[in-house]
């Protein structure tokens, strides 16, 4: 039985990561139509604009969000791993 929030399937951990991934990508693409625009290589509305500008401020916060519950993936999966190797005395079946 789960009790925790960020108990998940090694699955869905991967996939987390690859989400993280691809937002990173999306984040450089904005960033790329931003600077070019600024440089008059692109033409935005206004409305175009606000969206760039928008989504240049919420990519950074949810790529830190997410990252922030990899991290916290990890170090519970390590704590866990830790804790079984302390209750065994044994790293598992290599170790």
């Amino acid at each position: 039985m789960s009790g925790g929030f960020l108990e998940f399937s090694r699955a869905d951990s991967d996939a987390l990561e690859g989400l993280h991934r691809e937002l990173h990508r999306i984040g450089v693409d904005v960033n790329q139509v931003a600077h070019a625009a600024n440089r008059g290589r692109v033409d935005l509305v206004r409305g175009h604009w606000e969206a760039l500008t928008e989504l240049r401020r919420a990519l950074p916060r949810v790529c830190m969000l997410l990252l922030q519950i990899i991290h916290e993936r990890r170090r519970r999966g390590v704590e866990l791993f830790r804790t079984q190797v302390a209750a065994t005395g044994t790293e598992g079946a290599d170790g």
